[in-house]
């Protein structure tokens, strides 16, 4: 299957499910069941189909193999999709079985990306890419695990203690996990890609063996209800997140020509909500605290990093998957830099005063603003992600698009 086919297909995907979490904040709280609606439809849907759909793209380049064939594309991207649908629909309207085949649908789809990462290392002549196929690998081996957890929660087959253990677990296993590695992955190429610099020397094995360690032990820690465990874990995800942070200063140090693209000024401020979040959960978890923490990780985590490396990876990803000649092309890159600035500062600003609100450090009031500048950012980033063939049609030759693609 054509790799920008992959890319279209997957990623329009992920924006319906981005844009029906976003309108699902606006049901009464008791329909969205609190905030579990929303998250579910971000984390199950958008951010693991565009995963399922971009892993794809550069499992491919990075090993120089051909896509497996085109019927097993479209059933993991449908086993994605109803797994996702299915355990959103289950749980609202508490139908376990409905949850329980959710959850089989969507363990399967993670399984059949996992065979086309081995199939494209195992066929290639080109080895030179193992860190990001690495964090890969083990991303999926964590969403495995994690996938397989939620489902037997939203079954029903585990309760009391042991359902606090394994949804702690399924938390830290698919958010710190799955999703987090694959982003680790992904920005060791497509950081320096969208700055158009070459890839700066890194020890990124020394950080995936940090990260792999700490979520090993944090797992552990949960399962003997061991704090000391616990502490040693978060403080080693915290260290391969700061290995996160030198990453993105030795691509910064190498020198380019062109300004910095709204895509990697997302990137860039997710790197730094990461590495806030994984310091913040070393401390927690060294404390006992980290039920207290939940808020400020959902922050930090899923709205600071997560979504906001999904609106970045959107804005490059998507207008260079297009066919189109280079002059157009250039013009629909320059479409998401439109409000660039004001994108990157209203959702971070916004995201900033809610981790305040949180911690308790503000008022109710401040906690509504906080909610509209920061789903203002986001809508912005999703309109343009939807309209930008569109808007490319416009006036967008400004003078921060030419400082940025020329």
């Amino acid at each position: 299957m054509n790799p920008r086919a992959i890319t279209g297909w997957y990623q329009t995907a992920a924006r319906a499910w981005l844009t029906l979490a976003a309108i699902s904040m606006l049901l009464p709280p008791q329909d969205r069941l609190g905030l579990w609606v929303p998250l579910h439809l971000v984390l199950a849907g958008a951010i693991a189909t565009a995963i399922s759909g971009a892993m794809q793209n550069f499992m491919q380049s990075l090993t120089a193999t051909r896509a497996p064939p085109a019927w097993i594309t479209w059933a993991q991207l449908g086993l994605v999709i109803a797994g996702a649908a299915l355990v959103a629909i289950g749980t609202s309207v508490t139908a376990r079985p409905v949850v329980a085949v959710g959850g089989t649908s969507f363990v399967l789809a993670m399984a059949i990306l996992a065979w086309m990462l081995w199939r494209a290392w195992h066929r290639s002549l080109n080895k030179r890419h193992v860190l990001p196929l690495a964090a890969y690998a083990a991303a999926l081996a964590a969403v495995l695990l994690g996938g397989t957890l939620g489902a037997l929660m939203g079954s029903g087959a585990v309760s009391g203690e042991l359902y606090g253990h394994f949804r702690r677990a399924h938390m830290t296993l698919n958010v710190l996990g799955f999703a987090s590695l694959t982003v680790v992955g992904t920005l060791v190429t497509l950081l320096p890609t969208t700055l158009r610099v070459r890839i700066p020397p890194w020890p990124g094995r020394t950080v995936l063996v940090l990260f792999g360690g700490g979520l090993v032990l944090q797992l552990v820690g949960w399962s003997l209800g061991s704090t000391p465990v616990l502490t040693v874990g978060g403080a080693l995800y915290a260290a391969g997140a700061l290995g996160v942070l030198g990453l993105v200063v030795s691509v910064l140090r190498v020198e380019r020509r062109w300004r910095p693209p709204l895509a990697a000024l997302h990137m860039m401020a997710a790197a730094a909500w990461f590495v806030w979040g994984a310091l913040g959960l070393a401390w927690a978890l060294a404390h006992d605290g980290f039920d207290e923490y939940r808020t400020t990780f959902l922050v930090a985590f899923v709205g600071g990093w997560l979504v906001q490396v999904l609106l970045g990876a959107w804005s490059y990803l998507l207008p260079m998957q297009r066919p189109a000649h280079p002059d157009v092309r250039r013009r629909l890159l320059a479409a998401f830099e439109v409000a660039a600035l004001f994108q990157l500062v209203v959702l971070n600003g916004g995201l900033v005063l809610l981790a305040l609100r949180g911690a308790g450090s503000v008022g109710p009031g401040t906690g509504g603003v906080a909610v509209v500048l920061a789903a203002t950012g986001v809508a912005l980033g999703l309109t343009k992600a939807w309209l930008f063939p569109l808007i490319g049609r416009g006036p967008v030759d400004s003078e921060r698009a030419r400082a940025v693609w020329g």
